[in-house]
């Protein structure tokens, strides 16, 4: 994990510091996997699931433990888990709410925050799945709670290099603690 983002690897160990003996816990859009196998590290009960069969091949082959699947989080079905864990993925979506509609239980979200890291579309035009949008911190809160959410706890990183998380919403990375309304 040496080649990996700092930033990244912070919020999947604040996630994995929210888990609980007996939790089911998906992993939404896991990437390679290696955030996925943090989790599993805690309770080792993960589903892990991501649209690209590259990215799921190399998680099942590198980070061994979860159960890794192919799934577009816009058409899941129904997602009855203990704990969704959602890191850099809703900005990805097209149609967020699609997805969020879907999850059952508890979730823990993190995305770019439009005012610290104002969304640019040539940044993104290359990338395989591109950023659709960021969001200000009354944006998401408005997304989440037009979902069915109520955020319990807002954190924040202040940079894409240290990873520091602090509570509040003044950094570039917003991450929400949420529960069902």
């Amino acid at each position: 994990m040496a080649g990996i983002n700092p930033d990244h690897l912070k919020r999947y160990y604040f996630a994995a510091n929210r888990v609980s003996m007996g939790m089911r816990v998906l992993d939404a859009a896991c990437g390679i996997g290696y955030g996925s196998q943090i989790l599993w590290h805690v309770w080792g009960d993960v589903d892990a699931a991501d649209l690209s069969m590259d990215a799921i091949a190399q998680a099942r082959c590198y980070y061994p433990g979860p159960r890794y699947v192919r799934l577009d989080l816009e058409k899941a079905p129904d997602l009855p888990y203990d704990l969704t864990v959602s890191l850099e993925t809703i900005e990805h979506l097209k149609h967020p709410e699609l997805f969020l509609n879907k999850i059952a239980g508890p979730l823990i979200a993190s995305v770019p925050n439009e005012e610290r890291y104002p969304f640019n579309p040539e940044t993104f035009k290359d990338d395989e799945y591109p950023h659709q949008r960021h969001y200000t911190p009354e944006q998401f809160d408005a997304l989440l709670v037009s979902c069915g959410f109520r955020v319990t706890e807002r954190w924040c990183q202040k940079d894409g290099n240290s990873g520091v998380i602090v509570p509040g919403i003044d950094g570039m990375f917003l991450i929400y603690v949420c529960e069902r309304s």
